[in-house]
């Protein structure tokens, strides 16, 4: 998969179990900061959409092209990170973005603004140059919240990277809104059940029904990528060895066995589902797709 298709693959698109910091809520009220954030969502899905059908749209190389991609998302960040709300409108001094951008190496920053006008933003007060504009106005007619989420998840997320500079603005590209829970921000640590509802159905039911199983008798341990791919693990409690492990992307998964321990599987088997069963005897201990 291209980062793109990644991006659009792991896009958090719905907000019900929101999360946030009483910080983040001033002047903004946790359902509002809700609507903001579904339409800047939709904002990303078009973006990531767009990046994988016509590339060059987005001054990519290609869809391959990863420091494109990077360029584009840095900077609908810095625009949020050194604007200031303003009645639901964003006001950004020119030379402070010019030097950010700058900064974050996004070359040719105009042509970004040709991106965002038909997703619905109007901008006003832009001059040739970024940094001879005195005053941009960016506005959202559609959503008169999406602006303040914009902000708030760059704020947020600008205060963690501070802290994790090993760590890129994966968290800002896949809005995860989980970066609001904590002031000072801390590392979300991802869970089986996060992890699940990133897969494509059908990885995520035949995981879950694994998981379910083993998980009241082992314990669970996660590696892996921000966002991207895992390797889940599940120790039995009793003997503290590796009874069964999940390797999972967000387009693929598999589930791993340990033959050693076959004697906890056989009762289970005969009452799993009988696409389970099937998988296990079209792929064996190891399976997954």
């Amino acid at each position: 998969m291209t980062r793109a298709e990644k991006n659009l693959a792991g896009l958090t698109s719905e907000f019900d179990d929101l999360n946030v910091h009483k910080n983040y809520l001033t002047g903004i009220k946790k359902d509002e900061l809700q609507s903001g954030l579904e339409a800047l969502a939709g904002c990303f899905k078009s973006i990531y959409s767009g990046m994988i059908k016509k590339p060059q749209g987005y001054g990519m190389k290609d869809e391959s092209d990863v420091k494109g991609l990077v360029k584009n998302m840095n900077f609908i960040f810095l625009a949020g990170r050194t604007g200031t709300l303003n009645k639901g409108a964003l006001d950004i001094n020119g030379n402070a973005f010019a030097a950010a951008l700058k900064e974050a190496k996004v070359t040719k920053p105009e042509r970004y603004f040709q991106i965002l006008e038909p997703l619905g933003f109007t901008i006003t007060g832009l001059e040739n140059k970024i940094e001879t504009s005195e005053k941009i106005n960016v506005n959202y007619p559609d959503n008169k919240h999406l602006l303040a989420a914009l902000k708030i998840m760059a704020d947020a997320v600008a205060a963690f990277l501070k802290a994790n500079s090993n760590i890129g603005n994966y968290y800002f590209e896949m809005l995860d809104h989980r970066v609001l829970e904590n002031v000072p921000a801390i590392e979300p640590k991802p869970s089986v059940e996060f992890i699940l509802s990133k897969l494509k159905k059908a990885g995520r039911e035949t995981v879950t029904v694994f998981y379910e199983f083993i998980n009241p008798m082992a314990k669970c341990g996660i590696k892996g990528s921000i966002g991207w791919y895992w390797t889940v693990t599940f120790t039995l409690k009793s003997t503290k060895k590796v009874i069964m492990s999940f390797k999972l992307n967000l387009d693929s998964h598999e589930v791993k066995l340990n033959l050693a321990n076959i004697g906890k599987y056989i009762g289970y088997v005969e009452k799993l589902p009988a696409k389970m069963i099937e998988e296990i005897k079209t792929n064996g201990w190891n399976c997954g797709n």
